[in-house]
């Protein structure tokens, strides 16, 4: 299995483990439920660790697409940029969930540590769903928006011709 391969078959681990985190932090909080909690603790803990070899390998992965028809390297850059933050944004919160895991011997600290793990998996949960969503578009053109979404599938110009990447095609016959 190449470093490409790795990114496209765990990149969506991390995202749905944080947000399944977030979700059941979310519903301890009403539930006060001490295994609830822990669950998540744990889930986030696990979406750090495994977010870390995806992060590593979207450098090579990058290389690997980067020269493909209709891929854009505007794209990349923002996906590249906006996953280097949801990395360090899971690191922190897989860090401070295991801390809050171990921390229920002592109340004053458990319920601080709850709420630092729920405001980093909020922000978490954003940057993973924005780093998910620019990684689609990579080789999704069809959910870019605007003017990318044409020239990168080959739409029809105003002057008839289409857009294939950065060829122009006409439908003209030269006969």
């Amino acid at each position: 299995m190449n470093s490409a391969q790795l990114h496209l078959a765990l990149t969506h681990v991390p995202v749905l483990l944080s947000i399944t985190g977030l979700i059941m932090l979310t519903v301890s909080f009403f539930i006060k439920s001490k295994t609830v909690t822990k669950t998540s603790y744990i889930i986030i803990t696990v979406a750090g660790i495994l977010a870390v070899p995806v992060y590593l390998s979207g450098e090579e992965t990058e290389e690997a697409v980067e020269n493909l028809p209709g891929v854009s390297e505007g794209i990349i850059s923002k996906h590249a940029e906006i996953a280097m933050w949801a990395m360090i944004s899971i690191a922190v919160a897989g860090i401070t969930a295991l801390v809050a895991y171990f921390s229920f011997r002592w109340p004053a600290v458990a319920k601080v540590s709850r709420l630092m793990v729920l405001v980093f998996s909020l922000a978490t949960g954003a940057l993973m769903v924005q780093t998910a969503h620019l990684g689609g578009q990579i080789r999704h053109t069809e959910i870019r928006s605007g003017s990318n979404a044409q020239s990168a599938t080959g739409g029809e110009n105003k002057d008839g011709t289409r857009q294939a990447g950065s060829q122009q095609i006409t439908d003209k016959d030269d006969d």
